[in-house]
């Protein structure tokens, strides 16, 4: 063969592997697409959420796992049931999708049901210990007062702020109380109730004051104590018992035991988990 045949081949073989070559990189490409699954801590089975409001609370607790290496997710799920414990049904929910960070699962699950009007949260882990009932009640409480007012996703994000917080003072090694989650300062809270106890002493005291100065108008001063003794002596014409103290009694009140409003630790599935559940 001469040189320009091989010259010729060559360029042929050139050609031939440069056009299988680009089709073999998308077919890399979709393997890569296909091995790497998107992380979301938004579970919105009710559809309550339109893309922009589930894309910024997925971002805030993705902010959450990636800050403190914590994983907390957000459950909204139709009515399961009055007959359904719903921290069980959130702790269940962590246990099978295998949400927690680290050997200890650390990890907490905001479950909400808009038809059942309730709201739960679950810890597990160790931080469920560091997150007491008092602090779970809180919680609630200010995420409660989104929910009646109908914005639900301020509601949700009250709790993501509420679980940052307490987590920063997990990291420098301090308790979370309520009063750290409680809106306001302490020191203003302090202040504003101890003026509210004063007027509330002073208003109704200087009202009695008052009223029983207007009594004395026709008070006049005696030089004695003939002006308080009757001509005819001391005559008794009525009698009556007054006591000085009372006894009182009462008989309590039976708990509502009522899945619906619980709060402390349990247990699933042999785990141990915290939470509180609160209808609104």
């Amino acid at each position: 063969m001469n040189r320009s045949g091989w010259i010729l081949k060559g360029t042929m073989l050139c050609l031939g592997l440069g056009l299988l070559m680009p089709l073999s990189v998308p077919a890399s490409s979709e393997n890569d697409a296909a091995g790497t699954e998107e992380i979301s801590w938004v579970f919105d089975d009710y559809g309550l959420l339109d893309e922009t409001e589930q894309a910024q609370l997925d971002q805030e607790l993705g902010d959450i796992y990636e800050e403190y290496g914590y994983d907390a997710v957000l459950l909204i799920s139709p009515d399961i049931g009055e007959d359904q414990d719903y921290r069980k049904y959130a702790a269940e929910f962590m246990q099978e999708n295998d949400i927690g960070y680290g050997d200890t699962y650390e990890g907490m699950c905001i479950f909400h049901q808009p038809d059942a009007r309730n709201i739960t949260i679950v810890f597990r882990g160790d931080t469920q210990d560091d997150f007491p009932s008092n602090v779970q009640e809180e919680m609630l409480d200010k995420c409660k007062k989104y929910l009646k007012a109908d914005d639900p996703v301020s509601g949700y994000q009250s709790l993501i702020t509420d679980l940052r917080t307490g987590l920063d003072r997990i990291c420098e090694g301090k308790k979370v109380r309520p009063m750290d989650i409680r809106e306001g300062s302490f020191a203003g809270t302090f202040a504003v109730d101890l003026l509210l106890c004063f007027l509330a002493m002073a208003i109704p005291t200087g009202f009695m004051t008052w009223m029983q100065m207007r009594k004395m108008k026709t008070r006049v001063q005696q030089a004695n104590a003939n002006a308080y003794t009757a001509q005819s002596g001391l005559d008794l014409s009525e009698k009556r018992d007054i006591f000085l103290y009372s006894t009182v009694s009462q008989t309590a009140k039976p708990k509502d035991n009522d899945n619906n409003n619980d709060s402390g630790s349990f247990s699933s599935g042999g785990e141990s988990f915290s939470g509180s559940s609160s209808d609104y």
